[in-house]
């Protein structure tokens, strides 16, 4: 199983967003995206999650043209999603966040569950435990009753990357899961993304907070106004003066890109510590 971008282009009018991107990205690696803001990160988690239409090009899943599909086929083809700005049912439970994943996918089970019971009791005590499972390895159990809206905001991005995780996705796209986080907060959110590496699963990262990123990515692309800059591994995008010049404008060294990184993150801190 391997997600291909081949000559990936968005245009909005005159406005090319993403400049013919070919990349590949295997399973049991965790890809990073980084680059300046407005090179086209987020673009690209937009468009393989299908919130975006692709101008050319395709994006393709083990041999299947997403692409060509509306964004619930994409979701049922195993893609998962969070976002930069959480996006979570404020006034349900922290548990039924979870549970709404598990919707039917066929006729069969949809009609099993209205013949006989026991079977739709069944289906819901094993989805239930799924997510209590889930619950657990982000340290959430404890807000299972609680009202989402209700929780802290580092628990709340949790949550999020939690409903992502729970119907196992063969495909994870995190786009900025660090924003508004605290230096603990992150360092934790860190660990759960490590431990999370499947051999079945493709995480794919968009991240500004470079020690995240250099810490937990296998793989790196660095994206600069719309185009692949840079692919390789953490050591090597960190000695790359073409990176250093795309984030800075000069060639200077890692902990300069990483200066960057971090104020980018604290702009962002400011505005969403109030939803705390």
């Amino acid at each position: 199983m391997t997600l291909v971008f081949d000559r990936l282009r968005k245009e909005y009018g005159q406005v090319v967003a993403i400049d013919d991107v070919t990349a590949s990205f295997a399973p049991g690696l965790i890809h990073g995206v980084i680059g300046p803001n407005g090179a086209g990160k987020s673009t690209l988690i937009n468009m393989t999650a299908g919130s975006y239409t692709v101008s050319s090009g395709s994006i393709v899943l083990d041999g299947k043209r997403l692409d060509r599909l509306k964004k619930y086929q994409i979701a049922n083809s195993g893609v998962a999603r969070t976002y930069q700005n959480i996006r979570l049912f404020d006034q349900m439970t922290t548990l039924e966040n979870l549970e709404v994943c598990f919707y039917p996918t066929d006729v069969g089970g949809t009609w099993k569950e209205v013949l006989w019971p026991p079977y739709a009791s069944s289906r819901r005590d094993r989805r239930r435990e799924k997510c209590m499972e889930i619950l657990r390895f982000f340290d959430l159990q404890g807000h299972a009753d609680a009202e989402a809206g209700s929780l802290p905001y580092g628990r709340q991005r949790m949550l999020e990357i939690a409903r992502a995780l729970v119907c196992n996705p063969r495909v994870l796209l995190l786009d900025e899961p660090a924003a508004g986080l605290n230096h603990h907060e992150t360092a934790e959110l860190t660990a759960r993304l490590a431990a999370q590496r499947s051999p079945d699963r493709i995480t794919i990262i968009v991240e500004h907070d470079m020690d995240l990123v250099m810490a937990l990515c296998d793989n790196i692309i660095v994206m600069h106004h719309g185009k692949l800059l840079f692919q390789g591994t953490p050591a090597e995008v960190q000695a790359s003066t073409d990176v250093q010049l795309a984030y800075l404008g000069t060639a200077n060294d890692i902990d300069d890109i990483r200066a960057a990184a971090q104020d980018r993150r604290a702009q962002l801190g400011i505005r969403t510590r109030r939803r705390s």
